[in-house]
């Protein structure tokens, strides 16, 4: 997928989120906007990246909203060809507009699919547990995250 169409599905992610928060239901939502973040990463995009970010965002590192942007930045920086491997494991919507995620995810320099390429995938795998919050109507954003290092294998 072109950079040009990575960012219209972006877009239409954006616009699906924006026009029809009410008849997605709450795991749908987050899921699209996991998909935004993804999409968001492979292309570079800090901004639109940035956009799913909370202003309350706090992690185990420290971090806030705006020193996650550079962190995300400085990998883009990085890693001038990307390719984002992803895998929801589970998405648990909690009372109050809270969902808990855990997702796995990998950033590589070529395309994979298959699982044997998968399987002998030399990259960073990392098992990452997110915390969403709906701030409005299905306005679903992070506000919290924690990863840690996994087998390639935990992506198939």
């Amino acid at each position: 997928m072109g950079r040009g169409s990575r960012l219209a599905a972006l877009c239409w992610l954006w616009a699906a989120l924006a026009c029809g928060g009410d008849s997605l239901s709450p795991e749908e939502q987050v899921r699209t906007v996991i998909e935004a973040m993804e999409q968001a990463a492979e292309a570079g995009d800090v901004s639109a990246f940035k956009a799913v970010v909370s202003e309350s965002y706090q992690d185990e590192h420290g971090f806030d909203k705006r020193d996650l942007a550079a962190y995300v930045t400085f990998h883009v920086m990085q890693n001038a060809n990307r390719h984002v491997v992803t895998r929801v494991r589970s998405i648990e919507i909690r009372d109050a507009g809270r969902a808990e995620v855990v997702l796995i995810a990998a950033i590589t320099g070529r395309d994979v699919s298959g699982p044997e390429e998968l399987a002998a995938l030399h990259a960073d795998v990392y098992k990452i547990d997110m915390d969403f919050d709906d701030e409005g109507e299905g306005d679903w954003h992070l506000v919290w995250a924690q990863w840690r290092t996994t087998a390639p294998s935990d992506l198939l």
